[in-house]
């Protein structure tokens, strides 16, 4: 498939899901998953008994996924995100289904006679590749809750499609960017708990 195959099929998904799979209940539940700020609070409470009641393994990837979460913001928002320089959906097509967040209700975009660009950047999703960086590293350390982590990092990506702030191919590629981070930052982090973990159990032979 070349590259206009590619964007084809990524505006074709995008249409099937920003418009012909609208119903009223993902139009509730959907902005919720896009809003950050009802996470902080739940993710704040959760990072804080880490550090007070984790071990030395959970308080270095308490630490770690804060660096991680503000290097895959980096790499996203200030690196990738200028190179790429693609309109947001909304700036691309005509009569996108968009959620506004100040008055919180839904409007259809107008109709464009060509692309708008240098007013939005969407390519990678930032949402996206946080939100999987975070899925990733939490998997990795605490393997038997990876459902419910990659089921609320699913869950984000697909209300940035649906509410037409992100083509599928912007959430795909923070997906993957978030990912690759995230491997490095696990390997990283379970490198310097083993480090420290040995460090600490190793025989002091000044009082032998």
């Amino acid at each position: 498939m070349n590259l206009n195959g590619v964007q084809s099929f990524d505006q074709s998904l995008f249409f099937l899901i920003n418009r012909t799979w609208q119903n009223a209940f993902f139009d509730v539940v959907m902005p919720i998953m896009s809003a950050l700020e009802y996470f902080y609070i739940p993710l704040g409470i959760a990072w804080l008994l880490w550090i007070i009641k984790g071990g030395l393994k959970t308080r270095i990837a308490a630490v770690a996924i804060v660096l991680l979460i503000g290097c895959t913001e980096f790499i996203c928002s200030d690196v990738l995100k200028p190179a790429f320089s693609r309109p947001r959906p909304y700036h691309q097509l005509s009569e996108i289904r968009n959620y506004d967040r100040i008055p919180k209700t839904w409007q259809v975009s107008p109709e464009l006679s060509a692309p708008v660009y240098g007013k939005s950047q969407s390519m990678p999703s930032a949402h996206a590749t946080n939100i999987f960086a975070a899925a990733f590293f939490l998997s990795y350390f605490f393997r038997r809750y990876w459902p419910f982590f990659y089921l609320i990092a699913l869950l984000v990506g697909y209300s940035r499609i649906y509410l037409g702030d992100h083509f599928p191919l912007d959430v795909f590629a923070g997906a993957l960017i978030g990912t690759a981070c995230a491997y490095l930052f696990a390997r990283l982090s379970a490198s310097t708990a083993r480090y420290f973990d040995h460090r600490h159990n190793e025989p002091d032979v000044t009082k032998s």
